[in-house]
């Protein structure tokens, strides 16, 4: 694994001076093959950081959860001589004394530009910092300006990198822990093999593309939460954390109506914002959503601004919103509603 910056400005990656207890790696993965009968080859053990106590930190947000991604720029790869990671690898993550903590398995490595690469929901899956993109790119921005001209590089944010995210098969594999639980329906963060389903469903109800307050949100590339009856997906609520703690909820799906969906997964990114400090948690609607408003009225949402007219802002933006809405309202007004701290 390569080495990545962290976001107050420390290598992450692999480091060799610290090196990996290998009979306990041994032993680590032979139990895991005795367990499972899964033989699959393992490319290598590494532990994340460049101290003994910066490896351990972050080989705990690994087994704990919030970290699931990391990333590198392609020209550090090759001024190493180590390959780029592959979809599919397995790796065990050491901490800072050599011993194993976790095995984890890389589904995704997406290879591009950083600028256009990287995503709200990639930087949230670093889980570090405050998760929110621009945090990502501020502080692995600082740290690629420092390192990277001792391999003779300027860092530029154009310039290619690869992404990889991961996921942890031992000693658990990957659960999200739920948020809220309500009637039978669990409200947990979306993991990444459930993304591919979340662009399907935010194309098809959303297009896409969804316009408010003078902008353009691709919601896919936002971080979700996802309802769930057993292993039915019934719910989906993307959200995008900004700086200084204050998170928009950019959209909400409730796919089976009628089961209270849309109340569980405010309580789910209610329970959230508490979790994480969060200072203000907000959402937009529009003025015919009268089903919405009742709902998130009665979660204790209440209405907070309104700007008349705007929705022929978004309009411009987004021609495909149409002129009326619920019950034959015009769509006009935005309105925004937030949860009180």
């Amino acid at each position: 694994m390569h080495r990545r910056a962290s976001p107050v400005g420390r290598p992450r990656g692999s480091v060799r001076a610290m090196t990996p207890d290998q009979p306990a790696i041994d032993a680590f993965v032979q139990r895991y093959r005795d367990q499972t009968g899964d033989d699959a080859p393992i490319a290598g053990a590494f532990c994340f950081g460049d101290s003994p106590g910066l490896a351990d930190e972050l080989a705990e947000l690994v087994r704990t959860g919030p970290k699931r991604a990391t990333a590198g720029t392609i020209v550090e790869y090759e001024a190493e001589g180590e390959p780029l990671p592959e979809p599919g690898q397995r790796w065990v993550v050491h901490d800072g004394a050599g011993q194993p903590v976790v095995l984890i398995e890389t589904p995704e490595v997406r290879v591009g530009p950083l600028a256009t690469t990287l995503d709200p929901a990639f930087a949230w899956d670093e889980g570090e910092g405050d998760r929110t993109y621009e945090d990502w790119l501020a502080q692995h921005t600082g740290y690629w300006n420092r390192t990277l001209p001792a391999i003779g590089q300027a860092f530029d944010p154009d310039m290619a990198g690869a992404l990889a995210r991961f996921t942890v098969r031992v000693p658990d594999p990957d659960v999200p822990r739920p948020l809220a639980v309500a009637e039978g329906i669990e409200v947990r963060e979306l993991r990444s093999d459930e993304r591919d389903w979340a662009a399907q469903v935010l194309d098809e109800r959303w297009g896409g593309v969804v316009a408010g307050h003078g902008e353009l949100m691709v919601p896919a590339e936002m971080p979700a939460l996802v309802a769930v009856d057993g292993t039915d997906r019934i719910g989906l609520l993307t959200f995008r954390p900004r700086p200084g703690v204050d998170t928009e909820v950019v959209t909400i799906d409730a796919l089976q109506p009628g089961r209270g969906v849309g109340t569980a997964l405010l309580s789910g990114i209610d329970a959230l914002a508490r979790r994480s400090g969060w200072r203000r948690l907000w959402l937009m609607t529009t003025n015919d959503n009268l089903p919405a408003l009742r709902t998130y009225q009665l979660a204790g949402w209440p209405l907070a601004a309104l700007r008349p007219g705007a929705v022929e802002r978004s309009r411009a933006l987004k021609p495909e919103i149409p002129a009326l809405g619920h019950d034959g309202i015009a769509i006009r007004d935005e309105l925004d509603l937030e949860l009180p701290r």
